[in-house]
């Protein structure tokens, strides 16, 4: 009787190959469906298919190959706010450094710096069953990890010294992996578990498919905790500098979670937060009751007698945050967006997307 084949799982092209060579050294038998043969490197959603009665014996092996990396496992557990910090060594990226190290300073947080450098061996493009090992990979491999570490090092020594003028010094750590930039960060911060990650991004006069760019909108789309883009035209003056955060909300009930998240973050650093819902002129009676109920509900839990909720009137959401936002003098715009599903995500790219190439504000995004 022919054995059934099933789908044991269905990754990333990189970490589909990794398996099926865990699995063959095994002796299981297996093999990749939905490969891109044109384009292996970006192959998403790969299957991995074995036979049934291999399932026991391959159950073990997806287990520990899922498993969180070694750098994660040294990560010292220390009872501190956490705050991760992804970089590519760039300007913009010191930027978000400087105002995660300012922000860890009034938290009382822990910063790690991390970096992911591309692997040509892992993502190699393969053209037939057999692949074709090119000799000078290992070379490129090495050059690439040296210029990583070496990289990481001018940045751990420049928080370092801004660490040696303070008084009360900051908890910083890196981390260095190699594979896909958006995958590893998101991965790293489900274990790492950081009440943010602030990124930077580049700026106006740059296209929205640089690396830094596209790797932040991707990071913003599948974390599971805050993003703060940090843009590369935005003019950081310390965080004595910010006084308004804006919020905009959509009525969900997310809008409570995040405001909680907003109030502790945001509060020790004096600021003051406007919640806006932007819309046409002629709002409803019930969005008015929405937002006096949010209004409340702010006086209420946090105690606060200054509370600003206000209507943007404008048809257009963008046009009507970028007028509040020169008009009223704000330092951060703060949403909350929800997931969807990769053909949305083709079809209708996501307001924070579009914020975050439009915009020389920070973004913080937090996911519903």
């Amino acid at each position: 009787m022919e054995q059934r084949i099933i789908t044991l799982a269905v990754l990333s092209y990189e970490r589909a190959e990794l398996l099926k060579s865990l699995l063959e050294v095994e002796e299981i038998e297996c093999f990749l469906e939905n490969v891109n043969l044109i384009q292996g490197a970006v192959s998403s959603g790969v299957k991995v298919k074995i036979k049934e009665n291999d399932l026991d014996k391959a159950m073990p092996l997806l287990e520990s190959m899922m498993q969180e990396s070694s750098e994660v496992e040294a990560i010292n557990k220390a009872e501190l706010p956490r705050i991760l910090l992804p970089v590519d060594f760039s300007d913009y990226s010191q930027k978000a450094a400087d105002f995660a190290f300012d922000w860890a300073q009034v938290l009382k947080a822990e910063i790690t710096i991390f970096h992911a450098y591309y692997d040509p061996v892992i993502t190699a493009m393969p053209f037939s069953d057999g692949l074709v090992y090119d000799m000078n990979l290992d070379e490129m491999v090495r050059e690439l990890k040296e210029k990583a570490q070496e990289g990481m090092a001018k940045m751990v020594a420049y928080l370092e010294k801004k660490n040696q003028l303070k008084e009360n010094g900051v908890v910083i750590k890196s981390v260095i992996v190699k594979g896909v930039a958006e995958e590893e960060i998101v991965r790293f911060s489900n274990s790492y578990q950081p009440f943010v990650i602030i990124m930077g991004t580049r700026g106006l006069d740059r296209k929205a498919t640089d690396l830094i760019g596209s790797v932040t909108s991707e990071v913003i789309d599948i974390a599971k905790v805050p993003v703060l883009a940090i843009p590369e035209d935005f003019d950081y003056k310390g965080l004595e500098s910010l006084r308004n955060v804006l919020y905009v909300t959509n009525f969900d009930e997310a809008d409570f979670k995040a405001i909680e998240i907003l109030e502790k973050v945001w509060k020790p650093l004096g600021v003051k937060i406007i919640c806006v819902h932007v819309g046409p002129s002629k709002h409803s009676r019930w969005d008015e009751m929405m937002l006096e109920g949010l209004r409340e509900h702010i006086r209420k839990t946090y105690q606060e007698s200054d509370v600003v909720c206000d209507f943007i009137d404008n048809e257009d959401f963008l046009v009507g945050i970028e007028r509040f936002v020169q008009q009223n003098k704000i330092d951060c715009i703060s949403i909350t967006t929800h997931r969807r599903n990769i053909i949305a995500r083709l079809l209708n790219p996501s307001i924070a997307k579009k914020m975050l190439f439009h915009s020389t504000t920070p973004l913080l995004v937090f996911h519903a």
